[in-house]
């Protein structure tokens, strides 16, 4: 029912779409603050958790922890990467209080798709060097100003991966860099039950699970902290992962 995959972090999922190349503009606006911009994202936000019912209902998705989503704004948000709409799943769960979702810079070049994705809050991480510079100080005072950005360090998406991967150290150095609290969120596979085994025959049911917040602990340099918090992140959501899935491989062979 779940997929056991063994290479980390490498970008194998292919939907059968290709994008076209993108090149970003000198002055593109990442978090674009545009009062237009806004108000059209906002109604692209609230048509998302609508059609979001949908496939909701046939995965069985289960949101737990809500009450850890209202302890913490301006938090970098971070998630295991195992369905195309798990980035959805996150943003429109969280009411109130704008999220915004990086994804790899290429994915700006799926035409319609993609505006709608940046309409509901994406953001392409840059692949030139002078544009990057840019993203991490926008990213910052983003993070600052209190709105919620979501990461996945894993890097890759691996559809209903059966463990936790790897984590790249480039949302905690934000997180580092802002001094801004870290949102540990973890997917977890779990038995259909009732009605839902008519629906998740071959699959299992997804629960979307918000975890206590992660408070920064300083160590003696900034390359020390970053990798300390990722690691001691990556444990949280592993160990959460491993207690509470039906679904659990390690080194190829299955736990659970």
């Amino acid at each position: 029912m779940v997929i056991s995959m063994q290479n980390e972090n490498e970008h194998t999922y292919d939907n059968g779409f290709h994008p076209k190349e993108v090149h970003l503009k000198p002055k593109y606006k990442f978090y674009n603050q545009n009062i237009f911009f806004r108000f059209f994202a906002w109604l692209t936000v609230l048509f998302t958790r609508l059609w979001l019912i949908f496939p909701r209902f046939f995965m069985g998705v289960k949101t737990i922890g809500r009450k850890n989503k209202r302890k913490v704004k301006g938090a970098v948000m971070v998630s295991n990467h195992i369905h195309p709409l798990d980035a959805f799943f996150l943003a429109a769960t969280v009411y109130g209080r704008k999220v915004y979702v990086t994804m790899l810079e290429s994915n700006l070049g799926f035409g319609i798709v993609s505006r709608y994705m940046r309409m509901a809050a994406a953001v392409p991480i840059p692949t030139e060097r002078r544009q990057l510079r840019r993203f991490s100080e926008d990213t910052e005072k983003t993070l600052k100003k209190g709105k919620n950005i979501l990461f996945y360090p894993e890097a890759a998406l691996m559809p209903y991966c059966d463990h936790i991967r790897n984590f790249l150290p480039g949302a905690f150095h934000y997180a580092v860099s802002s001094n801004a609290p870290i949102m540990p969120c973890c997917f977890t596979f779990h038995k259909p039950k009732g009605i839902q085994k008519l629906f998740r025959r071959k699959k299992p049911v997804v629960h979307c699970n918000f975890l206590e917040p992660y408070f920064i602990t300083p160590r003696e340099t900034r390359k020390e902290t970053i990798e300390a918090t990722a690691q001691e992140v990556h444990d949280i959501i592993e160990n959460y992962f491993i207690e509470h899935s039906d679904y659990y491989y390690k080194d190829g062979q299955k736990i659970k």
